[in-house]
Order: structure tokens, then C-alpha cells, then sequence
């Protein structure tokens, strides 16, 4: 897979998978542990492979404008990056600011005394119960669905972001687009590399960014 030429259309089809498919398998699982998850997430792969390229064109993406942007003006590579090098979607599921401003593997050592005592979990806290759920299936699903980075701090810090947050960011080689908790969840497995699909922007609009 990885001496494939990408193009924008597998990185909205990972997309898809991650935020349209994968929590079937996870439900099927719930309801049968005895399912094979290996064979449910190469079934989910298959079925988003069949897809069709009118249809991938029209997906919403989430509704977030600017993904449609950066997906259509970039150039692609599918290749294995640094954990290290990887800045997490701001305020990602809803935890705090502090825990997101670094790279994967900061957002790793934030999380860690949580899981070790998970009397410190507070509401704004919680979303780390779900990623310590995906630490049993991060492996697999990182061997077949690629997380979506892109270069050059087009998510993290672009001019939608209010000033007084943006400084706050790191600036990372890649931000991820997609697949943010999948990635910390293998982090905590203390794996440092993860096979990504990896958009670098052809133009960038001084309006945005």
C-alpha cells in the first residue's frame, strides 16, 4: 500500500471509514466478542474501496469547509510518520485545551496518570475512557486505515483559531485531520510511528492562513 499513488479521494475515503464505518464495528463487537475485529475492519475497508468516485466527491466531510480545501489542494503520500511529529486536533474530543496543544505523544503523557487513577477523571476528562477502549483495537485498525495529517500547521493554526489559542499550539511537521484518537491510543501501546496518509498544501490562501 505503500508505493500506491494517492490522490485526495483515499484521503476522504479514509475519512469516511474512520467517521462513517468504524463505529459498526465497534457496535458488532459490543454485541458479539467473539467477532473477529480483524476480519470487520477488512470488511468496512472493502466496502469504502467500492465506493464510488461521485460519491466520495459529494461526501460532506464533516461539514467543515476548510477540510475541503486542504483535501483538494494538496498533494499526497502514503507513508509512516512520527508520532512525535504529529500536533492533535485542537481540543479534540472535548478535553482541555492543555492536552492538546503538543504533539501525540505529549497528549500520551497528559492522559497517562488519568488511566493510572481514574479517580483525576473529570466530565471535561471523561473522552479518555473512550480512547482507552480503542487501545484494544488501535494496532488493527492502524494496519489497515491510515490517519490523514497534513503539513505545514494548516489545522492547528490557521486564522480561524482565535489568536490568544493559536499561540498556545506547537507547530508540528503534521496536524492531524482524522484518526487523532486512534493515534494517541497507539501511542499508549508505546508504539512512535503510524502509517499515515499525508496531504502538503499546492497553495496556501494568505487569507487563511
Amino acid at each position: 500500500m505503500e508505493n500506491k499513488k494517492v490522490t485526495a479521494l483515499d484521503a476522504i475515503r479514509a475519512f469516511y471509514i474512520g467517521n462513517e464505518l468504524l463505529g459498526d464495528v465497534f457496535k458488532a463487537v459490543e454485541k458479539d466478542r467473539s467477532i473477529n475485529i480483524e476480519t470487520e475492519i477488512k470488511k468496512v475497508v472493502t466496502k469504502a474501496n467500492k465506493i464510488s468516485k461521485e460519491k466520495l466527491l459529494r461526501y460532506h466531510l464533516d461539514n467543515w469547509h476548510p477540510r475541503y480545501d486542504n483535501y483538494f489542494n494538496s498533494s499526497w503520500e502514503l507513508k509512516e510518520v512520527e508520532l512525535k511529529d504529529c500536533g492533535v486536533w485542537p481540543k479534540m474530543g472535548g478535553l482541555p485545551i492543555e492536552a492538546t496543544t503538543g504533539c501525540v505523544l505529549d497528549t500520551v503523557t497528559f492522559i497517562k496518570p488519568y488511566l493510572e487513577d481514574k479517580n483525576k477523571l473529570t466530565l471535561k476528562t471523561s473522552r479518555i475512557l473512550y480512547i482507552e477502549e480503542m487501545m484494544k483495537y488501535a494496532e488493527l485498525i492502524t494496519k489497515h486505515i491510515p490517519i490523514v495529517v497534513m503539513e505545514d500547521g494548516v489545522i492547528r493554526h490557521h486564522k480561524l483559531i482565535k489568536s490568544s489559542e493559536k499561540k498556545l499550539y506547537s507547530k508540528c511537521k503534521y496536524d492531524i485531520d482524522d484518526g487523532n484518537h486512534r493515534a494517541i491510543a497507539y501511542g499508549l501501546l508505546g508504539k512512535d510511528k503510524i502509517l499515515a496518509l499525508a496531504g502538503r498544501r499546492i497553495y496556501k490562501s494568505k487569507l487563511l492562513y
